[in-house]
């Protein structure tokens, strides 16, 4: 991954569509809250990087997702040449 990517509110629309912006690679996208919700990306950015932002004292994060993993299947994708506990050989 590239990173994590700070977004940032640099405008609302008269519906009350968010535009947001990441100042670091260019990421554009707009926002609709509420029961329509809707994202548009307008500018993809850095693909590979982890954007988050918030607004008002509210601010959203990244989360770690840490899957329950069988060991039948980690010995599984070891087999393949995967090591999913990230270790080198």
């Amino acid at each position: 991954m590239s990173g994590t990517h700070e977004m940032i509110m640099v405008g609302v629309s008269d519906s009350g569509t968010e535009e947001w912006l990441c100042p670091r690679c260019g990421r554009r996208t707009l926002l609709r809250r509420g029961p329509d919700h809707e994202k548009v990306v307008l500018d993809v950015g850095d693909a590979l990087a982890v954007h988050f932002g918030g607004r008002e004292r509210i601010r959203t994060g990244v989360a770690e997702i840490v899957p329950d993993v069988r060991e039948c299947d980690v010995e599984w994708l070891r087999g393949l040449g995967i090591d999913w506990h990230g270790q080198k050989r």
